[in-house]
């Protein structure tokens, strides 16, 4: 009889202590997954501004490229003319390249092929001969091969353009004086 009253509480106090266990996992579970939402919430913002930035730079680099176009255009600066034809596949792409730079290191290279060969089939081979005959800051953004990059390498490629269209300009009213 004393044996039968020890068994059972033993299992009385093993009870007792997992039931106290189970109220304690189940507290931290409900913890775990407010934090899950808290961070799902986070994310989906931070993910909303990532494509809202993403839009804004396509937008405004766009903008750039077609001041750019106008401006090569009215000045009848040939070869301006021919290196904005050549990057504006990386400039009209500039969102899902974003994307894709963000998904890792390593992407921006292909992604870029892609989106020049949707193009022309050689416009990427010729992309790549203007960067790699380029002044060796453009070929250290497209070594990098990753968002950032891509991001200085677009910027490079636009304001470059306008160093040489605003040269183009100066050296043609050189001329006419």
């Amino acid at each position: 009889m004393f044996f039968v009253l020890i068994i059972t509480a033993a299992f009385v106090v093993i009870s007792i202590f997992f039931f106290l266990r189970a109220e304690k996992l189940q507290r931290q579970l409900i913890s775990q997954k407010r934090d899950s939402i808290a961070t799902r919430k986070e994310n989906k913002a931070l993910v909303d501004s990532m494509i809202l930035v993403a839009t804004r730079g396509q937008e405004f680099a766009k903008a750039r490229l077609a001041s750019l176009k106008v401006q090569a255009t009215a000045s009848e600066y040939e070869q301006l003319i021919i290196h904005l034809e050549l990057i504006s596949p990386l400039i009209n792409n500039y969102s899902i390249i974003f994307r894709e730079c963000l998904k890792g290191k390593g992407r921006f290279k292909a992604v870029s092929q892609k989106c020049f060969e949707n193009h022309d089939s050689v416009a990427y081979n010729k992309f790549v001969a203007l960067i790699v005959t380029g002044d060796k800051q453009l070929q250290r953004y497209w070594s990098s091969d990753n968002l950032n990059g891509f991001l200085f390498l677009v910027e490079a490629l636009l304001t470059t353009d306008e160093s040489n269209n605003v040269s183009s300009k100066n050296k043609k009213s050189v001329c006419i004086s």
